[in-house]
Protein backbone atom coordinates (compact mmCIF):
# COMPACT_ATOMS: atom_id res chain seq x y z
CA UNK A 1 0.00 0.00 0.00
CA UNK A 2 1.38 3.43 -0.92
CA UNK A 3 2.17 5.68 2.03
CA UNK A 4 0.27 8.96 2.39
CA UNK A 5 2.48 11.82 1.28
CA UNK A 6 2.30 14.30 4.13
CA UNK A 7 5.99 15.10 4.59
CA UNK A 8 7.93 17.50 2.35
CA UNK A 9 11.67 18.04 1.99
CA UNK A 10 13.71 20.51 -0.07
CA UNK A 11 17.27 19.44 -0.87
CA UNK A 12 19.89 21.93 -2.01
CA UNK A 13 22.19 20.27 -4.56
CA UNK A 14 25.09 22.65 -5.38
CA UNK A 15 26.34 20.96 -8.60
CA UNK A 16 24.70 19.19 -11.53
CA UNK A 17 27.67 17.37 -13.04
CA UNK A 18 26.19 13.88 -12.81
CA UNK A 19 28.69 12.86 -10.15
CA UNK A 20 28.41 10.54 -7.19
CA UNK A 21 26.63 13.02 -4.91
CA UNK A 22 23.78 13.39 -7.41
CA UNK A 23 23.40 9.65 -7.95
CA UNK A 24 23.36 9.11 -4.19
CA UNK A 25 20.77 11.89 -3.76
CA UNK A 26 18.53 10.33 -6.41
CA UNK A 27 18.67 6.96 -4.67
CA UNK A 28 17.84 8.69 -1.38
CA UNK A 29 14.80 10.26 -3.06
CA UNK A 30 13.64 6.82 -4.20
CA UNK A 31 13.74 5.63 -0.61
CA UNK A 32 12.05 8.75 0.75
CA UNK A 33 9.16 8.70 -1.72
CA UNK A 34 8.49 5.10 -0.69
CA UNK A 35 8.44 6.32 2.93
CA UNK A 36 5.83 8.98 2.18
CA UNK A 37 8.01 12.05 1.53
CA UNK A 38 7.34 14.62 -1.18
CA UNK A 39 10.78 15.57 -2.49
CA UNK A 40 11.92 18.86 -4.00
CA UNK A 41 15.46 19.78 -5.01
CA UNK A 42 17.05 23.16 -5.79
CA UNK A 43 19.82 22.95 -8.41
CA UNK A 44 21.99 25.75 -9.88
CA UNK A 45 21.31 24.90 -13.55
CA UNK A 46 19.32 22.45 -15.69
CA UNK A 47 20.32 18.98 -14.50
CA UNK A 48 21.91 16.36 -16.75
CA UNK A 49 20.10 13.73 -14.66
CA UNK A 50 16.67 15.39 -14.89
CA UNK A 51 14.96 12.18 -16.04
CA UNK A 52 16.50 10.23 -13.15
CA UNK A 53 15.29 12.84 -10.65
CA UNK A 54 11.78 12.64 -12.10
CA UNK A 55 11.79 8.84 -12.01
CA UNK A 56 12.76 9.00 -8.33
CA UNK A 57 9.75 11.23 -7.65
CA UNK A 58 11.65 14.48 -7.10
CA UNK A 59 10.62 17.90 -8.44
CA UNK A 60 13.48 20.04 -9.79
CA UNK A 61 13.73 23.80 -9.21
CA UNK A 62 16.52 25.79 -10.89
CA UNK A 63 17.94 28.41 -8.50
CA UNK A 64 21.08 30.26 -9.66
CA UNK A 65 23.77 29.55 -7.05
CA UNK A 66 27.51 30.09 -7.31
CA UNK A 67 29.58 26.98 -6.70
CA UNK A 68 31.92 27.02 -3.72
CA UNK A 69 35.34 25.93 -4.97
CA UNK A 70 39.03 26.60 -4.47
CA UNK A 71 39.52 26.68 -8.26
CA UNK A 72 39.54 30.09 -9.93
CA UNK A 73 41.23 32.12 -7.22
CA UNK A 74 39.85 34.77 -4.89
CA UNK A 75 37.39 36.17 -7.43
CA UNK A 76 35.37 32.96 -7.27
CA UNK A 77 35.01 33.53 -3.54
CA UNK A 78 34.00 37.16 -4.15
CA UNK A 79 31.37 36.06 -6.68
CA UNK A 80 30.09 33.42 -4.28
CA UNK A 81 29.78 35.94 -1.43
CA UNK A 82 28.06 38.51 -3.66
CA UNK A 83 25.45 36.04 -4.91
CA UNK A 84 24.88 34.25 -1.61
CA UNK A 85 22.15 36.49 -0.08
CA UNK A 86 19.94 36.33 -3.19
CA UNK A 87 20.41 32.55 -3.48
CA UNK A 88 19.34 32.17 0.17
CA UNK A 89 16.22 34.26 -0.42
CA UNK A 90 15.32 32.24 -3.51
CA UNK A 91 15.71 28.92 -1.70
CA UNK A 92 13.76 30.24 1.29
CA UNK A 93 10.95 31.26 -1.08
CA UNK A 94 10.90 27.71 -2.50
CA UNK A 95 10.64 26.29 1.00
CA UNK A 96 7.61 28.44 1.79
CA UNK A 97 5.85 28.03 -1.57
CA UNK A 98 6.15 24.25 -1.51
CA UNK A 99 5.37 23.99 2.22
CA UNK A 100 8.56 22.02 2.84
CA UNK A 101 9.03 20.96 6.44
CA UNK A 102 12.74 20.06 6.30
CA UNK A 103 15.67 21.65 4.42
CA UNK A 104 18.49 19.30 3.39
CA UNK A 105 21.93 20.39 2.12
CA UNK A 106 23.53 17.68 -0.01
CA UNK A 107 27.14 18.73 0.48
CA UNK A 108 29.37 20.28 3.13
CA UNK A 109 30.19 22.88 0.48
CA UNK A 110 26.54 23.94 0.13
CA UNK A 111 26.25 27.05 2.34
CA UNK A 112 22.79 28.17 1.23
CA UNK A 113 20.48 25.62 2.83
CA UNK A 114 21.31 26.33 6.48
CA UNK A 115 20.55 30.03 6.06
CA UNK A 116 17.30 29.36 4.16
CA UNK A 117 16.27 26.98 6.97
CA UNK A 118 17.07 29.57 9.63
CA UNK A 119 15.17 32.26 7.72
CA UNK A 120 12.06 30.08 7.35
CA UNK A 121 12.46 28.46 10.81
CA UNK A 122 12.60 24.92 9.41
CA UNK A 123 14.77 22.07 10.65
CA UNK A 124 17.99 21.70 8.68
CA UNK A 125 19.77 18.42 7.87
CA UNK A 126 23.31 18.64 6.53
CA UNK A 127 24.64 15.77 4.38
CA UNK A 128 28.41 15.62 4.76
CA UNK A 129 29.86 13.97 1.65
CA UNK A 130 33.42 15.32 1.57
CA UNK A 131 36.76 14.97 3.30
CA UNK A 132 37.94 18.57 3.10
CA UNK A 133 41.65 18.65 2.32
CA UNK A 134 41.78 21.50 -0.20
CA UNK A 135 41.16 24.38 2.22
CA UNK A 136 41.76 24.51 5.98
CA UNK A 137 39.75 27.75 6.13
CA UNK A 138 36.72 26.15 4.46
CA UNK A 139 36.88 23.21 6.88
CA UNK A 140 36.94 25.55 9.88
CA UNK A 141 33.85 27.35 8.58
CA UNK A 142 32.06 24.07 7.83
CA UNK A 143 32.85 22.66 11.27
CA UNK A 144 31.30 25.77 12.80
CA UNK A 145 28.22 25.73 10.56
CA UNK A 146 27.47 22.03 10.97
CA UNK A 147 27.86 22.33 14.73
CA UNK A 148 25.49 25.26 15.17
CA UNK A 149 23.19 25.32 12.14
CA UNK A 150 21.97 21.78 11.65
CA UNK A 151 19.43 19.64 13.47
CA UNK A 152 21.22 16.53 12.23
CA UNK A 153 24.37 15.87 10.22
CA UNK A 154 24.37 12.76 8.01
CA UNK A 155 27.93 11.64 7.29
CA UNK A 156 28.52 9.07 4.57
CA UNK A 157 31.39 7.38 6.45
CA UNK A 158 33.24 7.41 9.75
CA UNK A 159 36.12 9.13 7.95
CA UNK A 160 33.84 12.04 7.02
CA UNK A 161 32.31 12.20 10.51
CA UNK A 162 35.75 12.29 12.15
CA UNK A 163 36.68 15.64 10.59
CA UNK A 164 33.58 17.42 11.94
CA UNK A 165 33.06 19.11 15.28
CA UNK A 166 29.29 18.57 15.30
CA UNK A 167 27.81 16.53 18.14
CA UNK A 168 24.72 15.37 16.25
CA UNK A 169 26.39 13.24 13.55
CA UNK A 170 24.69 10.12 12.18
CA UNK A 171 26.65 7.83 9.82
CA UNK A 172 24.47 6.51 7.00
CA UNK A 173 26.40 4.94 4.12
CA UNK A 174 25.45 5.31 0.48
CA UNK A 175 24.78 1.98 -1.20
CA UNK A 176 24.41 0.67 -4.74
CA UNK A 177 20.94 0.00 -6.10
CA UNK A 178 20.85 -3.79 -6.68
CA UNK A 179 18.21 -3.34 -9.38
CA UNK A 180 20.81 -1.34 -11.36
CA UNK A 181 24.19 -2.78 -10.31
CA UNK A 182 24.30 -6.58 -10.49
CA UNK A 183 26.28 -9.34 -12.26
CA UNK A 184 23.44 -10.14 -14.67
CA UNK A 185 24.27 -7.06 -16.74
CA UNK A 186 27.53 -8.62 -17.98
CA UNK A 187 28.04 -8.95 -21.72
CA UNK A 188 26.46 -5.81 -23.14
CA UNK A 189 29.29 -3.32 -22.52
CA UNK A 190 32.10 -5.41 -23.99
CA UNK A 191 30.06 -5.98 -27.12
CA UNK A 192 29.46 -2.25 -27.59
CA UNK A 193 33.07 -1.30 -26.81
CA UNK A 194 34.65 -3.94 -29.05
CA UNK A 195 36.38 -5.73 -26.18
CA UNK A 196 36.73 -9.50 -26.43
CA UNK A 197 34.66 -11.66 -24.14
CA UNK A 198 37.72 -13.53 -22.84
CA UNK A 199 40.13 -10.59 -22.47
CA UNK A 200 41.17 -9.66 -18.90
CA UNK A 201 39.60 -6.26 -18.23
CA UNK A 202 40.17 -3.74 -15.48
CA UNK A 203 38.54 -0.35 -15.25
CA UNK A 204 37.96 2.84 -13.31
CA UNK A 205 35.06 5.29 -13.22
CA UNK A 206 35.37 8.75 -11.68
CA UNK A 207 35.33 12.42 -12.46
CA UNK A 208 38.76 13.38 -13.76
CA UNK A 209 40.53 15.37 -11.06
CA UNK A 210 44.17 15.58 -10.00
CA UNK A 211 43.64 13.70 -6.71
CA UNK A 212 41.79 10.77 -8.32
CA UNK A 213 45.12 9.12 -9.16
CA UNK A 214 44.63 8.40 -12.87
CA UNK A 215 48.26 9.21 -13.68
CA UNK A 216 49.32 6.48 -11.24
CA UNK A 217 46.78 4.09 -12.79
CA UNK A 218 48.35 4.65 -16.20
CA UNK A 219 51.79 3.99 -14.70
CA UNK A 220 50.45 0.81 -13.13
CA UNK A 221 48.89 -0.37 -16.38
CA UNK A 222 52.33 -0.43 -18.04
CA UNK A 223 53.44 -2.82 -15.30
CA UNK A 224 50.24 -4.87 -15.51
CA UNK A 225 50.79 -5.44 -19.22
CA UNK A 226 54.23 -6.82 -18.46
CA UNK A 227 52.63 -9.47 -16.26
CA UNK A 228 49.47 -9.98 -18.36
CA UNK A 229 49.99 -8.79 -21.97
CA UNK A 230 46.33 -9.42 -22.88
CA UNK A 231 44.99 -7.07 -20.18
CA UNK A 232 42.81 -4.16 -21.23
CA UNK A 233 41.89 -0.99 -19.31
CA UNK A 234 38.75 1.15 -19.57
CA UNK A 235 38.50 4.61 -18.00
CA UNK A 236 35.16 6.46 -17.88
CA UNK A 237 34.51 9.95 -16.58
CA UNK A 238 34.37 13.60 -17.52
CA UNK A 239 36.75 16.26 -16.15
CA UNK A 240 35.65 18.42 -13.23
CA UNK A 241 35.29 22.11 -14.19
CA UNK A 242 38.68 23.78 -14.29
CA UNK A 243 40.63 20.53 -14.79
CA UNK A 244 40.07 20.15 -18.53
CA UNK A 245 43.74 20.60 -19.45
CA UNK A 246 44.79 17.97 -16.90
CA UNK A 247 42.21 15.56 -18.31
CA UNK A 248 43.35 16.28 -21.87
CA UNK A 249 46.92 15.37 -20.96
CA UNK A 250 45.78 12.07 -19.47
CA UNK A 251 43.73 11.31 -22.56
CA UNK A 252 46.67 11.97 -24.89
CA UNK A 253 48.83 9.60 -22.88
CA UNK A 254 46.09 6.94 -22.72
CA UNK A 255 45.42 7.04 -26.44
CA UNK A 256 49.11 6.49 -27.16
CA UNK A 257 49.15 3.32 -25.01
CA UNK A 258 48.01 -0.01 -26.40
CA UNK A 259 45.12 -1.66 -24.59
CA UNK A 260 43.51 1.46 -23.06
CA UNK A 261 39.96 2.56 -23.90
CA UNK A 262 39.50 6.21 -22.85
CA UNK A 263 35.72 6.59 -22.81
CA UNK A 264 34.83 10.00 -21.40
CA UNK A 265 31.38 10.40 -19.87
CA UNK A 266 29.24 7.25 -20.05
CA UNK A 267 25.60 6.56 -19.33
CA UNK A 268 26.08 2.77 -19.21
CA UNK A 269 28.22 2.57 -16.06
CA UNK A 270 26.24 -0.36 -14.62
CA UNK A 271 26.88 -2.41 -17.76
CA UNK A 272 30.55 -1.39 -17.71
CA UNK A 273 30.96 -2.46 -14.07
CA UNK A 274 29.42 -5.88 -14.66
CA UNK A 275 31.85 -6.59 -17.51
CA UNK A 276 35.02 -5.86 -15.52
CA UNK A 277 37.27 -8.41 -13.90
CA UNK A 278 38.84 -5.88 -11.47
CA UNK A 279 37.80 -2.33 -10.56
CA UNK A 280 40.50 0.18 -9.61
CA UNK A 281 39.96 3.25 -7.40
CA UNK A 282 43.31 4.65 -6.30
CA UNK A 283 42.81 8.28 -5.28
CA UNK A 284 45.87 9.95 -3.80
CA UNK A 285 43.74 11.63 -1.11
CA UNK A 286 41.28 9.73 1.14
CA UNK A 287 37.94 9.06 -0.53
CA UNK A 288 35.01 10.24 1.63
CA UNK A 289 33.26 6.94 0.94
CA UNK A 290 33.46 5.51 -2.56
CA UNK A 291 30.06 4.95 -4.17
CA UNK A 292 31.75 3.43 -7.23
CA UNK A 293 33.47 0.94 -4.93
CA UNK A 294 30.18 -0.39 -3.54
CA UNK A 295 28.66 -0.33 -7.03
CA UNK A 296 31.52 -2.49 -8.26
CA UNK A 297 31.11 -4.91 -5.35
CA UNK A 298 27.36 -5.10 -5.98
CA UNK A 299 28.27 -6.11 -9.55
CA UNK A 300 30.41 -8.97 -8.25
CA UNK A 301 33.69 -7.24 -9.17
CA UNK A 302 36.62 -7.11 -6.69
CA UNK A 303 38.25 -3.74 -6.06
CA UNK A 304 41.80 -2.41 -5.75
CA UNK A 305 41.62 0.80 -3.71
CA UNK A 306 43.80 3.13 -1.69
CA UNK A 307 44.03 2.21 2.00
CA UNK A 308 42.46 5.38 3.35
CA UNK A 309 39.05 6.90 3.98
CA UNK A 310 35.91 5.15 2.82
CA UNK A 311 37.52 2.24 0.91
CA UNK A 312 39.32 1.17 4.09
CA UNK A 313 35.94 0.99 5.84
CA UNK A 314 34.26 -0.80 2.92
CA UNK A 315 36.90 -3.47 2.25
CA UNK A 316 37.98 -3.81 5.86
CA UNK A 317 41.47 -4.01 7.39
CA UNK A 318 41.82 -7.65 6.29
CA UNK A 319 42.41 -6.41 2.73
CA UNK A 320 45.55 -4.56 3.84
CA UNK A 321 47.71 -7.67 4.10
CA UNK A 322 46.29 -9.97 1.45
CA UNK A 323 43.60 -10.16 -1.25
CA UNK A 324 40.11 -10.88 0.03
CA UNK A 325 37.04 -11.81 -2.07
CA UNK A 326 36.14 -8.09 -2.04
CA UNK A 327 39.58 -6.93 -3.17
CA UNK A 328 42.86 -5.45 -1.99
CA UNK A 329 43.93 -2.21 -0.30
CA UNK A 330 47.19 -0.60 -1.43
CA UNK A 331 49.30 2.44 -0.70
CA UNK A 332 47.67 5.38 -2.54
CA UNK A 333 49.75 6.54 -5.47
CA UNK A 334 52.07 3.50 -5.54
CA UNK A 335 51.92 2.22 -9.12
CA UNK A 336 53.87 -0.95 -8.30
CA UNK A 337 51.47 -1.92 -5.50
CA UNK A 338 48.46 -1.18 -7.70
CA UNK A 339 49.82 -3.38 -10.49
CA UNK A 340 50.69 -6.24 -8.14
CA UNK A 341 47.21 -6.15 -6.55
CA UNK A 342 45.46 -6.16 -9.94
CA UNK A 343 47.52 -9.12 -11.13
CA UNK A 344 46.66 -10.99 -7.91
CA UNK A 345 42.93 -10.42 -8.46
CA UNK A 346 42.64 -11.03 -12.21
CA UNK A 347 40.88 -14.39 -12.76
CA UNK A 348 42.48 -17.23 -14.67
CA UNK A 349 39.66 -17.00 -17.23
CA UNK A 350 36.74 -14.71 -17.94
CA UNK A 351 33.59 -14.83 -20.05
CA UNK A 352 30.06 -13.48 -19.99
CA UNK A 353 28.82 -16.71 -18.44
CA UNK A 354 31.45 -16.57 -15.68
CA UNK A 355 30.81 -12.89 -14.95
CA UNK A 356 27.03 -13.39 -14.82
CA UNK A 357 27.56 -16.28 -12.42
CA UNK A 358 29.40 -14.16 -9.85
CA UNK A 359 27.70 -13.34 -6.57
CA UNK A 360 27.41 -9.72 -5.39
CA UNK A 361 30.25 -8.94 -3.00
CA UNK A 362 28.21 -6.37 -1.06
CA UNK A 363 24.47 -6.37 -0.40
CA UNK A 364 22.80 -3.11 0.61
CA UNK A 365 20.78 -3.05 3.79
CA UNK A 366 17.68 -0.93 4.34
CA UNK A 367 18.24 2.79 3.85
CA UNK A 368 18.58 4.87 7.01
CA UNK A 369 17.79 8.32 5.59
CA UNK A 370 14.06 8.19 6.24
CA UNK A 371 14.54 7.31 9.92
CA UNK A 372 16.87 10.28 10.45
CA UNK A 373 14.50 12.70 8.70
CA UNK A 374 11.44 11.34 10.49
CA UNK A 375 13.20 11.86 13.80
CA UNK A 376 14.14 15.44 12.88
CA UNK A 377 10.60 16.17 11.72
CA UNK A 378 9.07 14.70 14.88
CA UNK A 379 11.45 16.65 17.12
CA UNK A 380 11.01 19.90 15.25
CA UNK A 381 13.55 22.64 14.93
CA UNK A 382 16.02 22.67 17.81
CA UNK A 383 17.87 25.80 18.87
CA UNK A 384 20.87 26.06 16.60
CA UNK A 385 23.12 26.75 19.57
CA UNK A 386 22.12 23.66 21.55
CA UNK A 387 24.47 20.66 21.48
CA UNK A 388 23.17 17.14 21.33
CA UNK A 389 24.91 13.80 21.99
CA UNK A 390 26.53 12.15 18.99
CA UNK A 391 25.05 9.03 17.42
CA UNK A 392 26.01 6.50 14.76
CA UNK A 393 23.57 4.67 12.51
CA UNK A 394 24.49 2.24 9.73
Amino acid sequence: MTATRNKRILSVQPVVDGGGSEHALIRMFRQLTEDGWECHVAVPAPARLAEEYAAAGATLHVVPMARLTTSGGQWRWVAFAAGWPLAVLRVASLVVRNRCEVVHSNSLHSWVGWAAAALTRRPHVWHAREIVFQSAAALRVERLLTRHFSDAVIAISDAVAAQLDATNVVVVTDEADPAVFNPQRAGAFRSRAGIGDHEPLLGSVARLDVWKGFDHLLDAFDLIREGEPAARLVVAGAPVPGKESYAAGLERRARSTEGIHWLGHREDVADLMADLDVFVAVSTEPEPFGLVVVESLASGVPVVAGAAGGPLEILGPGALDRPTPAGRLVEPGDAGSIAAAVLELLPDETSTAIRRGRKPLRVAGPGGFGAVLDEVLARGRVSFWKRRPSRRRR
